[in-house]
C-alpha cells in the first residue's frame, strides 16, 4: 500500500508527481481561460484591494473603476479561508470580448489587475493577487495539495499542462511539482517542496515493480 507523504500536516497528493506536458502559463495560447468563473476571495483580503482601490482602479478599463462593483454579495464560510469567510470577484463580459465573461479584474490583454497593480505598487509576490488564484492550478483545501484538476475541468481551454494519470514522467516530460514550483513554494514553502523533491529523488532511486503505481508513492 502507498504510504502518504505529509508535510507539516499538508498531505502532498500523488497527483503532484504526474507527467506535465510543458511550461505552465501561455496567456497568449488561453487568454487566461482560468479566470472564467471568478475566484473566491478572503474578505480581509478583499479589504486590502479595497485599501488601495485607487492603484487598482487605475489599471481596469473606465467602466470597471466602480470598487463598489467588484465583489458579489455571496459569501461562504469555510475553513481553507484565514478569516473563515469569503466573497466572490464579480464576473464581466471580456474587454474587447463581450461574449466571453470573466472576472472583473482581468484586462484586456488578458493580465490581471490586481497582479499588475501590487507590482506597480512594490508588493512581493503574490501582491494583491488572490492566493488561490497565484497557485492555480495547485490547491491547497483541507489539508491538500494537489492538482486543482476540478477547476482545470471547467476552465474552458485551460488545461494548465493537465497530467496524465497513471504515467510516468519521462525525460522530457517534467513532474507536475516541478513545473510548479513556484505555486507549491507559496502554499507550502521552500522546506514543502524540498519534502516534494527529496521523495522524488527515493522514488527515482527504488527500481519500479509490477505492482508500484508509478504515480504514487
Amino acid at each position: 500500500m502507498a504510504r502518504k507523504l505529509i508535510h507539516q500536516k499538508t498531505w502532498l497528493h500523488p497527483s503532484l508527481w504526474m507527467a506535465a506536458r510543458g511550461q505552465p502559463c501561455r496567456l497568449d495560447q488561453c487568454g487566461a481561460a482560468c479566470c472564467v468563473g471568478g475566484i473566491w476571495i478572503d474578505v480581509g483580503h478583499v479589504q486590502t484591494i479595497l485599501d488601495v482601490a485607487t492603484q487598482v482602479a487605475a489599471h481596469m478599463d473606465a467602466d470597471r473603476r466602480d470598487p463598489g462593483q467588484w465583489f458579489t454579495d455571496e459569501v461562504v464560510e469555510h475553513c481553507d479561508f484565514p478569516s473563515g469567510i469569503a466573497t466572490a470577484t464579480a464576473v464581466r463580459p471580456r474587454p474587447g470580448q463581450p461574449d466571453r465573461p470573466g472576472c472583473v479584474f482581468v484586462r484586456a490583454d488578458h493580465t490581471c489587475a490586481l497582479q499588475v497593480a501590487g507590482h506597480s505598487l512594490g508588493l512581493g509576490w503574490p501582491g494583491l493577487k488572490p492566493f488561490d488564484c497565484a497557485t492555480f492550478p495547485v490547491l491547497m483545501s483541507e489539508g491538500s495539495l494537489r492538482w486543482d484538476r476540478q477547476s482545470a475541468s471547467r476552465a474552458h481551454g485551460a488545461d494548465c499542462q493537465i497530467p496524465r494519470p497513471r504515467e510516468p514522467a519521462l525525460p522530457d516530460q517534467p513532474p507536475f511539482f516541478r513545473v510548479f514550483r513556484r505555486e507549491i513554494e507559496l502554499a507550502i514553502g521552500r522546506a514543502g517542496y524540498a519534502t516534494l523533491d527529496c521523495a522524488q529523488l527515493r522514488r527515482r532511486a527504488k527500481k519500479p515493480t509490477k505492482s508500484q503505481n508509478p504515480t504514487e508513492l
